[in-house]
């Protein structure tokens, strides 16, 4: 049995056994200890300089003993290459990345001491904790630093870190749900309470209410607000200190004192039997700040369910086929190069290529896009998607770690770490705001008490209450939280954090031409030689083969043995050249292969067709007719550009005369053609020095406009090099999409504009009245709540703009 005179442990808080007596010596004072793990966490926060935790946190550390396994060995396998494949993203050279949920971060001073413990480590890249979805993102250098350590180093200051996985994050996200319900439940119940007795005082007109029955109403109503102080109100304070202790002051700090002064002054009152109670206000606040934070809550995860929901979707197991049989193994375990089947009606569980059969797919859970999509043999199909029609054999092309899934899952979070600076706008105007509504309240009351009256305290709390800026920080956060919702429903992916700050004020679009306005599917209509033209082709096929370009796929049928291909070297917008069979040949442009030195190329055939020439030697062999058709929604994607005024312009490696067709078919307003990439950057910046840039591209020759540009689109077949340089990725290639994240971006500002008018008017409105004395507590605290649905709601209409 323990002493109630034993302190409880300083680290956890927990109970101290009597039989144990361990200690710490922290900020020169000894503290006790509960056992030898949280003796072990506080010694080493202390070793590591990390002694300003314990000043910094609002809640006690978890008991030690529970975040350090008891086996090194479950860190130690994190260390194997195979598991890490299911959650390890493998970045340039040895360095790696990996997001993890980390228990019991509940505040900044949590976050500090993990990102501390962790930026010693050498070989350590980047770490960054999220308090609000409770996740460390790690970049680190494998052959420096192993992921066991940073997983020891994350337990040593008592935290328990492992690889992000959505269903605990989900179970996380519902208890957390489920504790602000709680909450939310019990100030409604004791504010529906304190009103009763409260009303009685308010209507008792005629003075029939004794002086000892009022009393008891107060006694009554002061032990029915104790748990709305001090159970309900916990994350207000709990915030509050955190902003204070890292010298800034938020929304919660007003909301705290606002409370906390009310139940002193109202606790005075009741014991002294004198003066004005307002348990009511007090109750009323809570409730209503509660129901505001429930329902932000309700629409952020409304809005973040993506991720989880998507990964389910995925089968836990799959049929592989191997010797001519079929077994069923984890789908998590499946590798590159295995055999599946997928029968008609069930979820892919892997990316990878078809071997044989021909079905429909519905991939509406990546693209947004609810037709079905023909897949044949050689087609790609993903993760998560639906086979519909037939049976399909599949050979698994990446591991569970690269399919599209993760990679758009990992992207989500990597976006959700950036604010955009709209948002931390706001959050530094709400804390001026903040700081002016206290000095206001301060004012108030002094001026109140010099004038002599009774009710100066309640005036300022009535102040202080009323012009609470909860709804002004919740103005930008909700909006771009729904936003970026409906834009993954619409299969565009938001990597930058001011894509839709950007993309409303677009004055100029810049297109690749080949696989962006185009299909980028090439087919050879004819060819020109005199020779025969199954030669032409497979020599074509041969310096084609180590090519990534699009024209390349135009000749992978026509592939012969016999070419053996050496020394291939290829020049961007010029073409490629090598020696099959010991002479040397070119492929590409007019320019290119014949070592021409004119600008201008010009063909014969039609400009619906895009010419490439081959030469040997710098001496004509052929000439290729290729056809690339434009993609069905590039002409309404131009239209709706220049409704909006917006100017567009062609910008393409081909010299040939198809982009003047494609041109002249769309309608667009320039068209700069025959451009290397370092010309496409030149041409590209000349434009931004006064006009905002949009770039759309698909290939690596793309890479550097799409990330030199305002803004830029990297198209859902291109390239992953053009996609990881680009803001925005198409999840397909429906260009229609694009017309629809412009007008919701176009939304987002309005939306923005509206809440932003909406909080900051109802405090304007509502500081005249407060210090006039004319707005009681209790209607201050209907006021500010209801100003903060009212923003909530609003930003919710952005989640109806799925086209």
């Amino acid at each position: 049995m323990t002493n109630p005179l034993q302190p409880d442990c300083y680290h956890c808080g927990l109970a101290i056994d009597s039989n144990v007596d361990l200690t710490v010596t922290i900020n020169e004072q000894v503290q006790t200890m509960c056992c030898l793990g949280c003796q072990g966490v506080a010694q080493s926060i202390i070793d590591n300089g990390l002694e300003n935790y314990y000043s910094y946190r609002t809640e006690k550390g978890a008991q030690a003993t529970e975040l350090i396994p008891q086996e090194l060995t479950e860190l130690l396998s994190y260390d194997i290459d195979e598991i890490q494949q299911e959650f390890v993203e493998q970045m340039s050279g040895a360095q790696k990345s990996v997001i993890l949920t980390v228990e019991n971060v509940t505040c900044a001073a949590c976050a500090w001491l993990i990102e501390k413990q962790l930026v010693t480590l050498p070989g350590l890249i980047q770490c960054n904790v999220n308090t609000t979805t409770a996740r460390l993102s790690v970049t680190w250098v494998d052959n420096e630093l192993k992921l066991s350590k940073i997983l020891l180093q994350v337990a040593k200051v008592g935290y328990k870190a492992y690889p992000f996985q959505p269903d605990a994050a989900e179970e996380n996200e519902l208890a957390t749900a489920n504790a602000y319900l709680r909450k939310l439940v019990v100030a409604g119940l004791a504010t529906m309470q304190v009103m009763m007795f409260a009303m009685a005082n308010y209507f008792d007109v005629l003075g029939t209410l004794s002086d000892g029955l009022a009393d008891y109403f107060r006694w009554v109503s002061f032990i029915i607000v104790l748990p709305v102080v001090f159970y309900c109100s916990q994350p207000f304070y709990a915030n509050a200190i955190s902003a204070i202790l890292a010298k800034r002051f938020n929304m919660d700090v007003s909301v705290s004192l606002a409370i906390i002064l009310s139940f002193i002054a109202s606790v005075i009152a009741t014991v002294n039997d004198t003066g004005e109670v307002y348990f009511e206000s007090i109750s009323m606040f809570a409730f209503f700040l509660l129901t505001g934070r429930f329902i932000e809550q309700r629409a952020k995860k409304k809005a973040a369910q993506t991720s989880s929901n998507i990964l389910k979707l995925i089968p836990a197991t799959a049929q592989v086929i191997s010797e001519g049989t079929q077994r069923t193994v984890p789908a998590k375990t499946l590798s590159i190069g295995d055999i599946i089947l997928v029968k008609p009606g069930q979820i892919i569980p892997a990316d990878g290529i078809i071997v044989e059969g021909n079905s429909n797919t519905n991939e509406a859970i990546l693209t947004g896009e609810s037709l079905a999509v023909i897949k044949e043999i050689g087609d790609n199909v993903y993760a998560s998607t639906e086979n519909i029609d037939s049976p399909l054999t599949i050979e698994v092309s990446c591991n569970s770690h690269d399919r599209l899934i993760s990679q758009i899952i990992r992207l989500q979070e990597q976006s959700s770490n950036n604010r955009p600076k709209l948002a931390t706008l706001a959050d530094s105007i709400a804390q001026y705001v903040v700081i002016g509504i206290i000095s206001l309240s301060l004012l108030t009351y002094v001026g109140w008490t010099l004038l002599g009256a009774d009710d100066a305290f309640w005036i300022a709390i009535a102040v202080l209450i009323a012009t609470c800026p909860c709804a002004l920080s919740l103005a930008t956060p909700s909006a771009y939280t729904c936003a970026n919702a409906t834009m993954t429903a619409n299969g565009l992916l938001v990597k930058s954090a001011d894509a839709f700050d950007i993309l409303a004020k677009i004055t100029h679009v810049c297109f690749d031409k080949t696989g962006t306005l185009t299909s980028g599917v090439f087919k050879v209509s004819h060819v020109d030689s005199a020779l025969p033209t199954s030669e032409i082709l497979a020599l074509c096929a041969t310096l084609e083969s180590s090519s990534n370009h699009p024209i390349a796929s135009a000749f992978t049928d026509y592939q012969d043995p016999s070419y053996q291909l050496s020394d291939c070297q290829a020049s961007s917008g010029g073409g490629i050249e090598g020696m099959i069979n010991g002479h040397h040949y070119q492929l590409g442009s007019k320019n290119y292969t014949l070592g021409l030195t004119d600008t201008v190329v010009s063909t014969a055939q039609s400009d619906q067709q895009v010419t490439i020439y081959l030469s040997c030697k710098q001496q004509l062999l052929a000439t290729i007719y290729l056809v690339d058709s434009i993609r069905t929604h590039s002409k309404s994607l131009i239209d709706f550009l220049t409704r909006l005024n917006i100017d567009t312009t062609i910008l393409t490696g081909d010299a040939s005369n198809h982009g003047d067709y494609v041109m002249a078919q769309l309608n667009t307003t320039y068209l700069v053609k025959g451009q290397s990439p370092a010309d496409k950057l030149d041409y590209l910046m000349s434009l931004q020095q006064g006009e905002i840039v949009a770039m759309f591209g698909d290939g690596v020759n793309d890479a550097p406009v799409l990330a030199g540009a305002h803004i830029s689109f990297a198209m859902g077949s291109g390239s992953d090099i053009a996609k990881s340089s680009a803001d925005i990725v198409l999840l397909h290639d429906d260009l229609t999409k694009v017309s629809a994240g412009i007008k919701l971006s176009l939304k987002v500002n309005r939306i923005i504009k509206q809440n932003f008018c909406w909080a900051i008017g109802y405090n304007l409105l509502a500081v005249p009245f407060a210090i006039a004395g004319m707005l009681p507590p209790y209607l201050a605290a209907l006021g500010m709540s209801l100003s903060s649905v009212v923003v909530i709601t609003n930003s919710l209409r952005l989640l109806k703009g799925k086209q």
